[in-house]
């Protein structure tokens, strides 16, 4: 699992379905880069996130189909 903390330097609208979704820009200092990502605007607007907001990114690998099937020699 990884781990990261950050915060929404800039919320922007998409240029397609602007009335359904939203990008967050977010930086993340120990990395030193930003992360794009585009949620819906009515998760957002429910969550309260906005500009400025301190948030958590959780990474983790749930499940590999893969690996239950083994690949033919």
């Amino acid at each position: 699992m990884i781990l990261l903390e950050g915060e929404i330097t800039e919320l922007t609208t998409p240029p397609n379905k602007a009335d359904q979704f939203r990008e967050l820009t977010i930086w993340v200092p120990e990395t030193g880069e930003h992360i794009e990502v585009t949620c819906f605007i009515h998760e957002l607007q429910k969550s309260g996130l906005e500009e400025g907001s301190q948030i958590s990114i959780k990474i983790e690998k749930k499940f590999d189909v893969d690996s239950l099937n083994p690949r033919p020699s």
